[in-house]
């Protein structure tokens, strides 16, 4: 369906299923799809090429089988690294946070997590840090890092508190208790729960593809602008911060922009090009 070439990958699988659409599935199913320190890194290479790949508007992620999403760090291996005194935990990470993507600072491309089961630690950083979250009722996430006497230093202990209240916050990473999707959609967490026996990848493609019926560089831009408000202290001044950034340079020169006022104008469907690169 595309020529894209994907970079060379031992613990991921890449496809395009629909055309502007990156599927990464996460293929450690023995491991319930949990990260080690390698596996951490490589996901952060695919997603700083996906970023620079314009054929590239939007990444779903999901985890091989019925059984887990990710379940956070492969701890086995983390505790064999560490009795071996090569790496602790907490430098075995990306500087972009878990898998690269709980801690990334800059990050244009909208990612969708296709949840079918366990979405746990690192695995629910990711999902705290992803636009849109799909997942089937039987799925659990929590964040039970306390329960190994690790903490939640990726970037999702942050989200959560600015995300939820400071007293559900406190329930959820204080106890380490895993909670159902029903109880993590009424948060806000979750944008849809679908049935079991549906399938989730389907489902999480069907967000996608809304979001690529946009303009990608609005969309680019857009994203962008939600990660500012987050950021920064003054809503006017990450607005301010936001229309400066070269993500607003590129929408404002780029044919996209014309593209779709003109579509507008002439009561027609807008046909919308790769964004320039950066």
């Amino acid at each position: 369906m595309s020529s894209v070439t994907f970079p060379s990958t031992e613990y991921f699988l890449l496809t395009i299923p629909e055309k502007n659409i990156l599927l990464i599935t996460i293929n450690r199913p023995k491991q319930y799809n949990a990260l080690n320190s390698a596996a951490n890194r490589e996901l952060d290479h695919i997603i700083n090429w996906a970023e620079q790949e314009s054929s590239i508007w939007t990444i779903v992620i999901t985890g091989t089988g019925n059984k887990a999403f990710c379940t956070g760090m492969d701890l086995v291996s983390a505790h064999e690294t560490r009795e071996e005194g090569d790496v602790d935990i907490g430098t075995s990470l990306p500087l972009n946070g878990f898998g690269g993507v709980s801690n990334r600072r800059s990050s244009r491309k909208p990612i969708i997590a296709a949840v079918n089961g366990y979405a746990l630690g690192g695995g629910m950083e990711i999902v705290l840090s992803c636009n849109i979250v799909v997942a089937t009722e039987k799925s659990q996430f929590g964040l039970p890092e306390v329960k190994q006497g690790v903490v939640i230093a990726a970037g999702g202990l942050a989200r959560l508190a600015r995300y939820v209240s400071y007293q559900v916050a406190s329930d959820l990473v204080l106890t380490g208790r895993f909670m159902k999707a029903d109880e993590a959609k009424s948060y806000g967490l979750i944008n849809e729960i679908i049935p079991n026996d549906a399938n989730v990848v389907d489902a999480a493609i069907a967000w996608a593809k809304r979001i690529t019926a946009n303009s990608p560089d609005a969309v680019l831009l857009t994203k962008q602008g939600l990660l500012l408000a987050l950021e920064r202290p003054s809503m006017t001044d990450a607005t301010y911060e936001w229309l400066d950034t070269p993500e607003a340079i590129a929408w404002k020169s780029g044919d996209n922009l014309t593209e779709g006022l003109m579509a507008f104008a002439m009561k027609r469907k807008a046909v919308w090009t790769n964004p320039h690169k950066l």
